[in-house]
């Protein structure tokens, strides 16, 4: 707004000159407001789509889940005796039973102090704690992971625990004040784990052996210790792992003890519960995407009801306000065409048959999942009784009905088609209004464009019609200062007058 001075009183011509600059200007703030409205309706429109956007993003990921043969063919496994090992299977594995017999327990290396280790009255140092001065160094290695720490008297034990801690040697150590114990382990087990002090000074040597009490001599023999792989029969053939933890044709065993000469049975098999699990959920996030989308497809537009402008907003009520807001907001995405062609596109790829695959369970239907009536917009319904007979019939029906990655796309699976399905509704979701409300970080899109260019015109349109003000006022001011001098000088004609006629 322009600083230039203005009359705004009743002046000389007796007009309310605020109140017609006024009027004036409300005439021509008409396209100021139009503009306004309009790039208010079109945030309102990308705000809708960016929600639509989430909506559809978010049940992509749903969709991506469901062509995983984890979610779609689960297994479950079980141990005849878990004290011997537990089991779990990955949906790679086979559906059959195996006999484990586990000989040896796969180890890494632990040594603890033989005894007591104080000798002097303070921990303070390692001086005051076993009469030691001076430092050493002490090389320890585990397998490749190799490292030298220097020993210092002057720090304490805990210190040292610290910097082996650091080392980097794949060596844990611990000092217990209460066993008054040293402790060392191997952060890894199986053969080629290790603790080994080769390369370590003498004084570090006299260390180990008399101080912390963790060798029993300095003698190359006694100063390496290797750990211990796992050695089991798996179905007859003796096989090794370095760690108690391993997978095995899509089964993770965890070994817990020995039973040579007692081999136990490990079983796999469908989890057709969890399948059915997994197919209920993703039923229900399917519906409750297609509804938000219906629910923006059908909701009443009220094109009386435009946003309202500033001074418009001051002329109502808070509650009035609201009201109008919730009426001129209400169809942003009314029949739109991006959406109601995604609702026609999933339906069309739950419902048509996979091309290829062989046997009954080549459709929805025909494992169970249906829909509701016509005026549902689309609704899935499960028949679980349906969906267990299948499954109890064919454990991979809902895999191969879901994740087949065919050749052309009827020959793609539910999920395969929908996942492209629901890409392209982004991708045109993206291109008319970005993937946010904002527009500062969405230059390319055709709303953001169109607001960008309201921003710009309204900015522009703004300065004119804050110049027409400005000399809308100089006018007035004008005519004032005019009609003032024509008053002065009436008042003098008429004084000179009567000064005549007195005289």
């Amino acid at each position: 707004m322009s600083s230039t001075s203005r009359v705004t009183n009743l002046g000389v011509s007796g007009m309310d000159i605020d109140q017609t600059v006024k009027d004036l200007m409300k005439a021509k703030r008409v396209p100021y407001d139009k503009m306004f409205q309009s790039k208010t309706l079109a945030e309102w429109k990308k705000a809708s789509y960016n929600t639509m956007y989430k909506t559809i993003s978010d049940f992509r990921t749903t969709v991506f889940n469901n062509k995983l043969q984890a979610t779609l063919s689960p297994k479950t496994a079980s141990s005849a005796n878990e004290s011997i090992a537990t089991v779990t299977a990955n949906a790679d594995a086979a559906n059959v039973s195996h006999e484990l017999e586990v000989t040896q327990l796969a180890e890494g290396v632990k040594r603890t102090s033989s005894a007591a280790i104080t000798t002097g009255t303070s921990k303070d140092t390692l001086a005051a704690q076993f009469g030691i001065s001076g430092s050493f160094d002490i090389k320890v290695a585990n397998g490749e992971n190799i490292a030298t720490v220097t020993v210092n008297s002057t720090e304490s034990i805990y210190d040292f625990v610290q910097k082996l801690n650091n080392a980097g040697a794949g060596v844990t150590a611990n000092y217990d004040a209460t066993l008054d114990r040293f402790f060392l382990s191997t952060t890894n087990s199986g053969a080629n784990s290790g603790i080994d002090f080769s390369g370590s000074s003498a004084a570090g040597l006299n260390f180990l052996k008399d101080n912390l009490k963790v060798v029993n001599s300095t003698a190359a023999a006694d100063i390496s210790f290797s750990g211990k792989d796992a050695v089991f029969k798996l179905d007859g053939v003796e096989l090794k792992q370095q760690s108690n933890s391993f997978t095995i044709s899509g089964v993770n065993y965890k070994l817990k003890s020995t039973n040579i000469g007692s081999p136990i049975s490990v079983g796999v098999a469908a989890d057709i519960d969890k399948t059915i699990e997994n197919v209920k959920a993703f039923v229900e996030s399917y519906n409750t995407m297609l509804s938000k989308v219906n629910t923006a497809v059908k909701e009443t537009r009220y094109k009386d009801f435009s946003p309202l402008t500033t001074e418009q907003r001051g002329e109502l009520t808070e509650t009035e306000a609201k009201q109008w807001d919730e009426k001129a907001k209400s169809g942003m995405l009314y029949n739109d065409q991006i959406l109601r062609s995604l609702v026609d596109g999933i339906r069309d790829d739950v419902s048509s048959p996979v091309a290829g695959i062989s046997g009954n369970y080549n459709s929805a239907s025909a494992i169970g999942i249906t829909t509701g009536a016509y005026t549902e917009g689309g609704k899935l319904y499960i028949d679980e009784t349906k969906l267990r007979a299948a499954l109890t019939a064919d454990p991979n029906a809902v895999n191969k009905l879901f994740a087949t990655d065919g050749a052309t796309d009827s020959q793609d699976g539910i999920a395969v088609r929908m996942y492209d399905t629901l890409k392209t509704a982004m991708d045109s979701i993206k291109s008319e209004a970005g993937i946010s409300a904002g527009v500062s970080d969405d230059t390319t899109s055709v709303l953001a464009k169109q607001i960008n260019q309201y921003t710009k015109d309204m900015t522009s349109l703004n300065t004119r019609l804050d110049d027409m003000e400005d000399r809308y006022y100089k006018q007035f001011s004008a005519m004032e200062t005019a009609l003032s001098k024509l008053a002065n000088q009436s008042s003098w004609i008429s004084s000179m007058l009567d000064t005549k006629s007195n005289s």
